[in-house]
């Protein structure tokens, strides 16, 4: 079933470092096997480390965020796909100015795979077994199709559906697509 989450549903809860805090905007569950979540990012700071999960993410406000992995830099992106890494790595971040916030993914490898992109300026097309729309809280609302029919997602709103999910055209929107990971489907077959 699809549904529209908003800003009275979202949970703010610590960084698992101590080192900030995290807006989980949606999860499967409290022990969750996927999570969709805004951070802000003040200052230079080693990323939460979590063994087992995968974990995507876009720079979403701000001037942009750097991330270093193995002593390497790199641009997290501010449209399209979404950098990856995974939560048992050494990684931190670092904002290129005042007022960045990031949107992350994490997804627990064993049972998920994931895509995430920022589609700005134009449309998208998911079909995953579960499908993820936020749409950023400076942006227009969008609107979608999805099971049940169309829907509209106001700014800083976050749909959460199963299967097909279409928009032809958004100002801006994270689209997420998760499919069972291999292994898990086979399990859940037998």
């Amino acid at each position: 079933m699809s549904r529209v989450l908003g800003p009275q549903s979202y949970r703010r809860s610590p960084w698992k470092n101590g080192l900030g805090s995290t807006l989980e905007l949606a999860a499967d569950a409290a022990d969750w096997s996927w999570r969709l979540s805004i951070a802000e990012v003040p200052a230079r700071a080693r990323f939460s480390e979590y063994p087992g999960v995968d974990r995507l993410l876009l720079c979403l406000e701000g001037p942009g965020l750097r991330i270093w992995r193995l002593g390497t830099p790199q641009e997290v992106p501010r449209e399209g796909e979404a950098a990856r890494f995974l939560g048992e790595e050494t990684v931190e971040g670092e904002p290129l100015g005042p007022g960045v916030r990031d949107i992350g993914l994490m997804v627990r490898r064993e049972r998920w795979r994931a895509s995430m992109r920022l589609a700005r300026g134009g449309g998208f097309e998911l079909d995953g077994t579960a499908a993820l729309v936020h749409v950023p809280s400076w942006a227009r609302s969008a609107r979608v199709s999805a099971e049940g029919g169309d829907m509209e997602i106001p700014p800083g709103g976050t749909l959460v559906a199963a299967g097909r999910v279409t928009a032809a055209q958004v100002e801006a929107a994270v689209a997420c697509e998760l499919s069972p990971a291999p292994l898990y489907a086979a399990r859940m077959r037998a």
